[in-house]
């Protein structure tokens, strides 16, 4: 089996990730933008082969990579980062090199479109604060008429919660507007509660689908924050 691991050295901790797949056969190619010589040992050993590219940012370089490691090796049957960041650069490799085993570029839209997963809480009966995607002032003041202030504005594809603010009054609004991002945005209902870790768990499974680690962060409460003043983006 022949699994591609874009970025394995960071964040730290994944050359683990590459160690076991390592351990259960696994042919393990990694693709990154760090000097092969300032991997760790630990990485080095579990990797087969490592392709090194000046910039993960450029998906031509990264696709040459792919490509490299097809011809040498055959066909790829698992491409991952384990990372937000990647999501669609790894689906659109999956979709390009028929990679069947994780998102293709049609699905991966769901999990990175913040207005889009609404649709699957919907279905799923899941409640959600109410959300508008930004258009026009003029919408968005129907939407307020509606909710009402204070509301939240953040990317509608973005991680973290960078570029996020809180909008309470009409100048904030209007303040907002007057610089409008050229990215897509969403606004929504602020609810007011505790955020409890319940609703966000990390973990992973062996290959007997048993639980075998989890982490649960430790969130504080939502912060109430001034217009310009934006979201501290959790570490």
């Amino acid at each position: 089996m022949n699994f591609i691991f874009i970025s394995p050295q960071f964040p730290h901790t994944y050359w683990q990730f590459c160690d076991r797949l390592r351990r259960n056969g696994v042919n393990v190619l990694g693709i990154g933008d760090s000097p092969y010589e300032t991997l760790e040992d630990s990485l080095k050993q579990a990797l087969t082969e490592y392709y090194r590219v000046n910039s993960l940012e450029d998906y031509d370089l990264v696709f040459r990579a792919v490509t490299f490691f097809s011809f040498k090796y055959g066909k790829i049957d698992w491409l991952e980062s384990n990372n937000e960041y990647w999501l669609e650069q790894d689906a659109r490799l999956r979709t390009e090199f028929h990679i069947t085993t994780g998102a293709n570029l049609d699905e991966v839209a769901c999990f990175k479109s913040k207005s889009g997963m609404k649709t699957y809480y919907a279905k799923a009966g899941v409640p959600t604060a109410r959300c508008h995607k930004i258009t026009t002032a003029e919408a968005a003041k129907q939407f307020l008429q509606t909710v009402g202030y204070p509301v939240i504005v953040k990317p509608d594809n973005g991680v973290g919660d960078s570029d996020t603010f809180k909008l309470e009054s009409d100048a904030d609004f209007d303040r907002f507007f007057a610089d409008l991002p050229k990215i897509p945005y969403v606004m929504e209902e602020f609810i007011e509660g505790d955020m409890k870790t319940a609703g966000r768990r990390d973990g992973a499974v062996n290959v007997e689908g048993k639980g075998c680690c989890e982490r649960s962060p430790n969130r504080n409460p939502a912060k109430r924050i001034r217009f310009g003043e934006e979201l501290r983006r959790n570490e």
